[in-house]
């Protein structure tokens, strides 16, 4: 899952919800030195991690990007997610995007912010990233930087076909395992209380 998701999963805490984004900037071994509910965040976010790469329904939707995309297929699934979850706010979570986005990046700033994460977290506040991934210019947009990085930029025409071909099936696709990884993450915090 990518940030929009993983910051809704952890919702019911500041610390868990921090996570959701700090996660994937803060690598390896956690220091004893972070807040206690921000390395319970990183927990988190590395237990959701684990299950979408485990989990049969999402490992059939990476089918869906072809065999020319198939290596980088987990990172665009990601993406994929959050603009479902965005696009769709209402079928799935309470309230206004907006509203939630706004809470995440100042939850998200109240804790200690690596040098790696704070450029990102800077454009996301100011540009309201999490809200626009509905859009789905912007998810292709990130998806191209992402395949130029992997040197798979041959690919961006193929990306650009799936997207749009592929949309409700993508939808469908998101309201098999997105509940399941709402169970899987309800029993991680009833096996992980707050100390």
């Amino acid at each position: 899952m990518n940030y929009l998701v993983h910051c809704w999963l952890g919702r019911s805490n500041a610390g868990l919800q921090a996570g959701g984004f700090l996660g994937d900037f803060i690598k390896g071994r956690l220091d004893d030195e972070l807040p206690t509910e921000l390395m319970r965040g990183l927990k988190l976010h590395r237990f959701i991690d684990a299950q979408t790469n485990h989990l049969k329904s999402m490992r059939n939707t990476y089918d869906r990007f072809g065999s020319n995309l198939r290596r980088p297929a987990p990172i665009l699934l990601d993406l994929v997610a959050d603009h479902v979850f965005a696009k769709h706010w209402s079928e799935f979570a309470e309230g206004s995007i907006e509203s939630f986005t706004g809470q995440c990046y100042e939850v998200i700033g109240s804790y200690p912010i690596p040098a790696s994460a704070q450029r990102m977290y800077q454009h996301m506040c100011d540009t309201d990233l999490f809200a626009r991934y509905a859009q789905l210019e912007v998810i292709e947009e990130i998806m191209v930087r992402i395949l130029k990085r992997l040197k798979f930029d041959q690919e961006e025409q193929s990306l650009a076909v799936v997207l749009r071909e592929q949309a409700s099936g993508f939808k469908q696709d998101f309201e098999r395992y997105f509940p399941q990884l709402e169970l899987l993450v309800d029993k991680w915090l009833q096996a992980n209380p707050c100390p």
